[in-house]
Parts: C-alpha cells; structure tokens; sequence
C-alpha cells in the first residue's frame, strides 16, 4: 500500500483520530491512557485541541461529510475560556484561569476563522474577531523593554518569539477579508508584525527565522524551527497578495527558498543530499508546509523560475517519506516524529535500514512512546492529518 491521495489520507486519519479521542458524553477529547500533550490523566491541552480541530475543519473543506463534527470540534475551545479577559487558557477552567499563551490562541483563532469560511456560520466570526482583537493586545508596547516590538509568548512572560508574532499576523490576515471595514486594521498590525520578525529575528545569512528574545534582554534564542519560517512565510506570502508591495514578496521569497534549502539548520544533514529531510516534530513540520503551500497560492509563479516546482517535489518527498515511516499499520494513526529512525521498531529494521542504511541507531522520541512501546497522541494524529490536507494543495497526487 502507498500514498497516492493525500487528501484521503487526511481525511482517513480525522475519522480516525475522531472515533478514538473524541467521548461525546463529555463533549471533549479524552486520551484513552495519559499521553503526550495531556495535562492531567486524559485531558489535553488547548494547542492539541486546537491543531485537531483545525484538522477537522481543513477536512470539511474538501469532504462535506465532516461537517457535522465543526460544531463539535470548535465547542471544545469554550472549556479553556477565560471569560473576563477573552483568551483561552491552556487547560480546561472555570473561566478566570491566566495560563494564557497567544501563540496557542492564535492558532484557535485561525481554527474560528477558517471554520467560518468553509461553514458561514456568523458565530465562528464574531469568536474569531473577539480572539484576535486580544491577540493584538499581546504588542509588546513597553517603553523600557531592551528589545521592543514582537507579540509576547504569554500573558504573564514577554518572552518575544517568532511562533506567536507570526501565527497573530497571519491570523491577522486570514480575517481581514471577512471584515472589510476594519481590514486596514489588522492588515497593518500584520505587516508591523513582519517588519519586526524580519529586523529582529531574521537570520541574514541563511534567512530562517530565530526563535525569540525576551523583552528584557537583546540575547536572542538562536534555535531555528520549521514552524517559525513557515508561518513567516504564510504572512509575508499573504502581505504581498494584499498590497502588491514587492517589499514583501521579496521576504516571501528568500523565506521559501530557505525553506526547501537541504543545507540549513532544520534538515538532517547527517545524510547526503538527496535523502537530508525536515527533522522537527509533525506539528512544526505542518505549519512549514502550510508556509510553502500559501506563497505558491498567493504569490504564485510570479518571476520565480523553477522555485515553484522546487517546493512540489520537496513536499510531494515529504508526504512520501513520512507515509511510509510514521504511519502504524495498524491503524492508520501517526506519531509526531518526522525522522525515519525514531519509528516503530519493524518500520526501522525492514524501511529505514534499506533506505537509509544504519548509519543512525533505532529509537522512539520520548513524546512518542509508553515505556518502551510506541504511543499516539492526539497531536501527534492531528498534526499528521494537516500534514497531508496543507500538502495536498500543492500536491493532491502522487
């Protein structure tokens, strides 16, 4: 069996990943036996709830039969609400709980956004809005901050980091065209986002994007995920689109090059070239690829040479190499691991020593496993899913 359709193999895994952590009686995702992303015995936090209902919705978008589950998945976020302030907290709460992080709730706000979008259902607006009028208000505006500007990571810690600057602007604009009177608005707090991820963040050799700094020092935390360049690159991608200002096609471009360049820190470059691949977790890897698949939508193949077929075949290898080494045959379900010798025992002796070799040992990431045994998650099942949709726009076969 191989993938040929990743549509399908997205939707495969949301009936999947629905019948096995979604418990209707409780109205919630509850974990069969406590896993990763748990923060007690059986609940998960609100960053994997919202990543699997953001799956749920991409789903929908291409399969009509799983509408019926948008309601579902999107009532979940209520739970983690604080209702005097408008943020959602990390864990379930009686309403008044501060553990608030603006990254996790910018990607709920896109989860409203984008529910709206494929539903029209006014509710799913009017939350989204709300959440991102309090996601605004996470501008790090302090006058006495060594380093000023940027969006703060949590309500009570102005760490400034790339994730939630950027995931805030590229919600920004995901709702700036369902409200056309406020557009300017939050199209402008966007690009002053960019302005600031780029100056401050950016790394001008290899053009990947930092992790962040905290307001109260100019030490920036040098580690370069997936997921930063990719939402950066959503942002700027869709910043160019609106304005046409060349400004930011130009940072969408070097951001995509950069991207599907085998030679930065975010390959496994332990390998030759033609087998180095993404070595962060799905859920980094996921919003990377969503980064790729929104500059082709947006900024298209506008004076690009062969960039665009670069990004294709990159993606289209992806999909292939995390089908055949994360997914359990059994059934059908994904763990979070995006490198091929950090799998299931049999996947390493029988795929990964004919591919690869044995130049790296066999193992199991410590997010993926019970003791010794390999164990899902409802991250790890969620992500995957996104995987395949985001990649499907760029490639739906294969």
């Amino acid at each position: 069996m191989s993938l040929s359709n990743p549509n399908l193999e997205g939707y495969s895994i949301v009936r999947e990943f629905w019948l096995k952590y979604y418990n209707p009686s409780k109205q919630t995702f509850i974990a069969p036996k406590k896993c990763s992303g748990c923060y007690n015995d059986d609940r998960f936090v609100i960053w994997a709830v919202s990543v699997a209902a953001q799956a749920v919705v991409d789903g929908a978008r291409i399969y009509p039969e799983l509408r019926p589950l948008i309601p579902n998945a999107i009532r979940i976020f209520q739970k983690y609400k604080n209702q005097h302030i408008k943020g959602y907290s990390a864990a379930e709460n009686s309403g008044n709980d501060r553990d608030i992080y603006y990254d996790d709730d910018a990607q709920v706000a896109s989860a409203f956004v984008t529910a709206y979008e494929v539903t029209g259902e006014k509710y799913y607006l009017d939350q989204g809005r709300e959440l991102v009028r309090f996601l605004m208000g996470g501008w790090n505006d302090n006058p006495n901050a060594k380093t000023k500007g940027g969006v703060s990571w949590h309500v009570t810690n102005h760490y400034l980091n790339a994730c939630t600057t950027a995931e805030v602007a590229k919600v920004c604009l995901q709702i700036s065209k369902f409200l056309p009177q406020e557009a300017h608005y939050y199209v402008e707090f966007a690009a002053k986002c960019v302005d600031w991820l780029i100056a401050v963040l950016q790394d001008p050799g290899d053009k990947l994007i930092k992790d962040g700094v905290q307001d109260t020092s100019t030490n920036i935390n040098d580690t370069k995920w997936t997921y930063n360049l990719g939402t950066t690159l959503s942002a700027s991608s869709h910043l160019y689109f609106i304005t046409k200002d060349k400004k930011w096609k130009k940072i969408a471009d070097e951001l995509a090059n950069a991207g599907i360049n085998r030679g930065v820190f975010f390959y496994d470059r332990d390998y030759d070239n033609s087998k180095r691949y993404w070595r962060d977790s799905s859920y980094f890897v996921q919003l990377l690829i969503e980064g790729l698949a929104d500059y082709l939508l947006y900024v298209g193949e506008e004076d690009n040479g062969d960039l665009p077929q670069r990004i294709h075949e990159e993606i289209k290898r992806h999909l292939v190499m995390f089908y055949e080494f994360m997914r359990d045959p059994k059934d059908g379900l994904y763990i979070q691991s995006f490198e091929p010798h950090l799998t299931y025992k049999e996947v390493y002796e029988t795929k990964y020593k004919a591919q690869f070799g044995d130049r790296k040992g066999w193992g199991l990431k410590d997010e993926d496993k019970d003791g010794d045994q390999p164990q899902k998650c409802l991250m790890g099942c969620a992500a995957a899913a996104r995987v395949f949709f985001q990649g499907a726009r760029v490639v739906p076969q294969i």
